[in-house]
């Protein structure tokens, strides 16, 4: 057996789980009881880190709550360079440009390096070294092209306001999707073309107010269809055409219905998006489709074995975990790719061993820290790309570094530290300005009692703007003076402009301009498409038990992966009245 490079650590943790098994446990943070399974608690042993102290609800709200959400911001540098930001005009941390972080002779992160005393609380230290290393203004990759609004992308062209988006060309407002061209207001759509306000489709073209629609064309407030085309107001459809409302039409009948239907016109797309709203809530749901995978709880996982979670492909003996991709033995994670032993981390591709990161990629036993790049052995760092034993960005000895480690992680554990994501307050962003914030939307008061910060968008509320009732209702009312004007949200009070390509965007799909604010619209998107953790429930045709994300107070049906299967392989959908 290798000699421990942290002998004090571990045997202080040894010693902890000699008191610890599984069972009901407290949150701190919510006062909620929550389950360590005897799976969930031999995980935390292997990956040598202590119990969670805070739902799995909670875990991820924090997360999520480190990294920038869909707002952007301009800014300006100390040296007057105005620029795109994530980060709002409030936040503390020091920014440089992002096209910087991409040139070592510039950005020089050691430079901010300071010594750690391990006998004082680290998340204390923590949040005063932050607070002086500079971040890259947003979150850039230098594989986009003329895409300077876009935030977490890659290999994007032509975006505009996307978020965590790859391959994609000439997308507007749209979130966490994957090759697809000329989509506006979208969200987790993956190989679409010419989509407007849908939710999780795929493969798919010519699809407006759809919602898990997979393989359709010319598909219109459409629910969980599959190899649909020219169909309008239908549920659960496999292979149909020519469908209206669930019912069975001729080509010509078809056509005369959807005719009198006119999207051009804002009242006509809001009297049916109210009207589809009960219809998807009374048709039935699965509680998770989890196609290829064995030993799983949870939804969208395709090929995964012995995980619980949502969105995964290909994962093995992963807990607890949102957008994940190719990794194993990780617990309590999200948008994770290619990882390994890897324990309460965000945004982080081909990691391995590493602990509490955020936005890392290519590094090997790394806690502690943010924006590191092909590091190892580093504790407590920011900004730093290739580089080994490091401690809050100060170059040490291997043989200085390991008992220094020790120390810390020895001390923090004592404390109740260690294992616990950094606390709200040292988050970058404000809480409504953060990933979070869509998912598990928090008041003012709600959020600074966690000890997050608040962004009021007082500024821009006070802007003079026009009030939405001057936009027309009809798009063949609209001209191009439009593109002038600002508008003021009657939702939010924020102001907005529309974009050149998005006006040309509607004019071809014959669809009406919307009437709230873009950020407002993203958040109703992600809100609709139901929470992104689990709840347990019962089948509601064979009785058996369920985990799914659809929660109990919903008045959705709701049936197991099988008898959901039974209902639409059977056709057991009703024309709906």
């Amino acid at each position: 057996m290798p000699t421990s490079k942290t002998p004090l650590f571990d045997a202080a943790l040894d010693a902890y789980y000699q008191n610890k098994q599984p069972g009901t446990f407290t949150c701190k943070e919510t006062g909620e009881a929550f389950e360590i399974t005897p799976k969930e608690f031999e995980l935390y042993k292997l990956l040598r880190v202590p119990l969670p102290s805070v739902t799995s609800r909670a875990r991820l709200r924090r997360l999520r709550a480190s990294i920038a959400g869909l707002d952007l911001f301009r800014r300006t540098l100390p040296d007057g360079t105005s620029v795109v930001s994530m980060f709002d005009p409030e936040s503390p941390i020091p920014l440089f440009h992002a096209e910087d972080e991409w040139d070592e002779t510039k950005i020089q992160p050691l430079d901010y390096g300071r010594v750690i005393d391990p006998a004082r609380s680290f998340f204390e230290q923590w949040s005063e070294f932050s607070r002086s290393v500079p971040r890259p203004a947003i979150a850039h990759n230098p594989s986009n092209e003329r895409s300077e609004w876009s935030v977490y992308s890659h290999d994007s062209k032509d975006c505009y306001f996307t978020y965590g988006d790859s391959y994609n060309e000439r997308m507007i407002y749209v979130d966490q999707s994957a090759k697809s061209t000329d989509c506006v207001d979208v969200f987790m759509s993956m190989s679409c073309s010419w989509s407007y306000d849908c939710i999780q489709c795929s493969n798919s073209s010519n699809l407006a107010f759809c919602d898990k629609c997979d393989g359709c064309m010319d598909t219109f407030f459409c629910s969980s269809c599959n190899g649909c085309t020219n169909c309008f107001g239908c549920t659960n459809l496999r292979q149909k055409k020519y469908c209206f409302l669930n019912e069975q039409l001729t080509e010509e009948e078809y056509k005369t219905r959807v005719g009198a239907i006119d999207l051009r016109d804002a009242r006509m797309v809001e009297e049916w998006k109210k009207r589809i709203q009960g219809i998807w809530e009374s048709a039935w749901h699965a509680a998770g489709i989890n196609p290829g995978s064995e030993d799983v709880e949870g939804d969208n996982l395709h090929g995964c074995h012995d995980m619980t979670g949502v969105y995964a492909y290909e994962c093995e003996r992963v807990l607890n975990g949102y957008a994940y991709g190719w990794s194993k033995d990780c617990a309590d994670g999200t948008s994770m790719i290619y990882s390994e032993r890897c324990y309460n981390s965000v945004y982080q591709l081909h990691g391995s061993e590493n602990k509490i990161v955020n936005n890392c990629q290519h590094c090997i036993d790394v806690e502690y820290s943010t924006l590191l790049a092909s590091c190892e052995h580093c504790f407590g760092c920011i900004g730093l790309h290739h580089k080994t034993f490091c401690v809050f960005n100060k170059q040490y000895t291997e043989e200085e570094y390991w008992p220094l480690v020790d120390a810390i992680k020895t001390e923090m554990l004592k404390r109740g530290e260690y294992g616990e994501f950094f606390p709200y307050s040292a988050s970058p962003c404000a809480y409504n300005t953060s990933h979070s914030d869509p998912f598990f939307p928090l008041t003012k008061e709600e959020a600074q009692r966690l000890g997050a910060r608040w962004y009021d968008f007082a500024q821009e509320r006070a802007l003079s703007a026009s009030p939405i009732e001057e936009l027309p209702l009809h798009l063949n009312d609209v001209t191009d003076d439009v593109l002038q004007k600002a508008f003021k949200c009657p939702q939010t009070s924020r102001v907005w402009r529309f974009v050149k390509p998005e006006l040309a965007f509607h004019r071809t799909m014959g669809i009406a301009l919307p009437r709230i604010h873009p950020t407002a619209r993203r958040k109703e998107r992600i809100q609709q498409n139901f929470p992104i953790y689990l709840f347990p429930r019962t089948c509601g045709r064979c009785g058996k038990a369920v985990k799914t994300r659809i929660p109990p107070t919903s008045p959705i049906p709701l049936a197991c992966e099988e008898c959901y299967t039974n209902i639409v392989g059977n056709d057991e959908v009703l024309i709906i009245k």
